[in-house]
């Protein structure tokens, strides 16, 4: 005669706890990297505000000797960041080409380095005198451009 099974076997228990373990394993492990890339996009964005901070401020410099000089300045997240920019004209007038050189401090180790160029329209250096030349030269080629072809 047999009896019904009434319990679990100690196989059967072990094959259970094994499973649970596993289980809890990898469920632990995607939660440590589900913090670890939080944390990394959290000071990826800090980074970012600093240097959009860093940026606004170095444009709004009304000097373009002390634009290209650059400085030092205390930032959102990060203490301190040094920059400095260069500025070249484009055939339109008040339009820049600026190149900026921005280094944050780092508390990890090495200072970050970023660089950007950027197109300025009207940055506070432009000079109005410039601008006059600038925009009758192009007045000028476009006229003789219109009378070259009228004629043809």
């Amino acid at each position: 005669m047999t009896f019904p099974r009434q319990a679990f076997t100690l196989v059967e228990a072990l094959v259970a706890l094994a499973i649970a373990g596993v289980a809890f394993a990898v469920l632990t492990s995607s939660f440590a990297n589900t913090l670890s890339a939080l944390r990394l996009m959290s000071t990826e964005a800090d980074r970012q505000a600093d240097i959009r901070f860093v940026r606004s401020q170095a444009i709004l410099e009304p000097d373009l000797q002390e634009f290209e000089r650059g400085g030092d300045i205390e930032t959102l997240d990060r203490g301190r960041a040094s920059w400095r920019g260069e500025a070249e004209a484009t055939e339109l007038p008040d339009l820049f080409r600026v190149r900026l050189f921005i280094s944050l401090d780092n508390p990890q180790g090495r200072p970050i380095e970023h660089e950007e160029t950027l197109l300025l329209l009207r940055p506070t250096w432009s000079d109005p005198i410039e601008r006059s030349q600038a925009i009758s030269e192009i007045r000028d080629r476009l006229q003789d451009t219109r009378d070259s072809l009228q004629w043809q």
